[in-house]
């Protein structure tokens, strides 16, 4: 079991915390979190502090604490860990993970009023109890209401598409300074996961207070979690956590590679360095056993010291990149640039107006073509507002000369396998999505899913899992199965850059490629403003290992549109 220091750091700081809230001995208190700032602030990695015993030269870590560490290090815990939290109920705990909420504040809720949860918190605060206690009064307990609101919000992983557009706007911020000479996201946001823990921003920098300052002022940050020498972290109003680290532009590179990950990615990277006498970490590349000095301030150095060819962010999981990149057989990953038009735009509006709005802004990306599918049926348009869009559509498509207009429909598929729509209607229209029922999902998705697939009038199976990100697992559909018939019937499969969607996800972006499935990254657009999802879309396509070869918006009108 590999586990982060972090966590390790993470382990003693929540026993200082237990044992506040117990209101236990003030110097094992004092202690545990010494050695929790300690363990943050590492000069060297903690398994070769251990290991070379320079961690016991530290004052405040004993032989007890070494033993703690070990202990954690291989379980994830310590015994000392364990009896504290088994004898606090569990919703106390997690009462500490509310803003405002300090071991302080827990203990005296907790022994005045018998709070044992956040849920048993919030009624006492809707009830107008925690005003009553000391230090707190009517301010502090609509704050506290307000912190709550934050916290549920956070609780789960926050989707891509509202996580990285927060990360932009901060990563902007910062860039305008004068003091800062390079800004980048880091983290999961980086490798651009489907869903965000929390974002992490790496700055170089000539000076780092007026970095930081500019960081805590923003107008989005809602609270202060900590201010270090080199560290700063905050919480937004939004809920998310974000944690901005100033680094030396000699260890730039080091720390972009190590605070970007992933965890696994890190851990072989590291392992083939140490096969080859060298040390990685977030400090630079050294030689062992002499510590001499041999890179760090780019990425490219990190890699390149591993006779390794530079990998992609979104490649970095552990996941075969290693062992591709050492071969050259790293794919060219698909890029904004390659793409030639969007396949699914299941539009809202249906006048010109909308549509001519919807074709100038495609031609603005550069696209060559664009297929217009309004969903048509079930949760969509009736026959009426669909004659009506065919006529606007016919109409923007003859004043339309700088792009091709595909007109087409999402359908829906039926409990019966077919899809909803009248034989004259398919051969009205160019180009035509299919997508499983929602009223009926529950019932033999893969069945109903595959029968439709054969139909030749379907282009596209788009949003094939059916998933809402935090909402809904999907349509339960056996997505290998789905796979198959679509290269048996060579239907394209849709890759959503929905935010709320995406879906296919990396993983199966990848076993489709391996299949030979033809897909199509679309931003699933509803109007012209929405057109720019493409980018999260695109994203997944590269986490999935996808090349412009793989992806049927990177062809030529003629091709795409030839007989099956």
């Amino acid at each position: 079991m590999s586990i982060d220091p972090q966590h390790v750091a993470n382990v003693f700081a929540e026993m200082a915390d237990l044992i506040e809230i117990k209101g236990g001995s003030e110097f094992r208190i004092r202690a545990f979190r010494r050695v929790a700032q300690v363990l943050e602030d590492l000069p060297d990695p903690l398994e070769q502090m251990l290991s070379d015993k320079t961690l016991q030269e530290i004052p405040g870590i004993g032989k007890g604490t070494i033993s703690r560490i070990e202990e954690i290090l291989k379980t994830g815990s310590c015994a000392d860990h364990q009896q504290l939290r088994s004898e606090l109920p569990p919703g106390v705990l997690e009462m500490l993970q509310v803003p405002q909420m300090g071991p302080k504040t827990v203990k005296l809720v907790h022994q005045e009023l018998g709070i044992s949860s956040v849920d048993e918190l919030e009624a006492a605060a809707h009830a107008g109890q925690l005003a009553e206690l000391p230090r707190m009064g009517a301010k502090s307990q609509t704050r506290l209401l307000n912190a709550i609101a934050a916290y549920r919000r956070r609780r789960g992983r926050c989707p891509l598409g509202q996580a990285l557009p927060q990360a932009e706007a901060l990563a902007a911020l910062l860039r305008a300074l004068p003091e800062a000479k390079r800004v980048d996201i880091a983290g999961s946001t980086r490798r651009a996961k489907e869903t965000i823990g929390d974002i992490d921003l790496l700055v170089t920098g000539d000076e780092v207070a007026p970095i930081m300052d500019a960081f805590v002022g923003a107008p989005v940050v809602a609270e202060l979690l900590l201010r270090g020498d080199t560290k700063c972290s905050v919480r937004l109003d939004s809920g998310l956590q974000v944690d901005l680290r100033v680094i030396p532009a000699e260890s730039y590179g080091a720390a972009l590679h190590y605070f970007t990950g992933s965890q696994m990615h890190n851990i072989a990277i590291r392992d083939r360095a140490k096969r080859s006498g060298m040390r990685i970490n977030e400090y630079g590349v050294f030689r062992e056993p002499s510590g001499e000095r041999l890179g760090g301030a780019s990425e490219e150095e990190i890699f390149a010291a591993v006779g390794l060819p530079y990998i992609p962010p979104e490649l970095r999981e552990d996941r075969g990149e290693i062992e591709a990149a050492e071969n050259q057989q790293l794919p060219q990953l698909i890029s904004t640039a390659d793409l030639r038009g969007d396949l699914h735009c299941p539009v809202n509006g249906v006048s010109s107006a909308e549509l001519e709005t919807l074709v100038d802004v495609a031609i603005g990306r550069g696209w060559q073509y664009l297929a217009l599918t309004p969903r048509f049926g079930v949760g969509g348009l009736d026959s009426q507002a669909f004659a009506r869009y065919l006529n606007a559509a016919k109409v923007v498509r003859e004043k339309s000369q700088a792009l091709r207009l595909l007109i087409g429909a999402e359908v829906t598929i039926t409990a019966d396998g077919q899809i909803d729509i009248s034989a004259d209607l398919r051969q009205a229209l160019d180009w035509i999505t299919a997508t499983l029922d929602v009223e009926a999902s529950a019932a033999n998705p893969t069945e109903r899913i595959c029968q439709a697939l054969a139909d030749p009038s379907i282009d596209a199976l788009v949003y094939p899992t059916g998933r809402v990100l935090g909402t809904s697992d999907g349509n339960g559909a056996d997505i290998e199965a789905v796979l198959q018939a679509a290269l048996a019937n060579n239907v394209a499969i849709g890759i959503s850059g929905d935010p709320l969607r995406l879906d296919l996800d990396a993983s199966h972006c990848r076993r489709a490629r391996d299949l030979g499935v033809r897909l199509l990254v679309s931003a699933s657009a509803h109007n012209a403003q929405t057109l720019a999802q493409i980018d999260y879309a695109l994203l997944t396509a590269r986490r999935g290992w996808l090349e412009p070869d793989h992806v049927l918006n990177c062809q030529a009108i003629e091709q795409l549109l030839k007989p099956r």
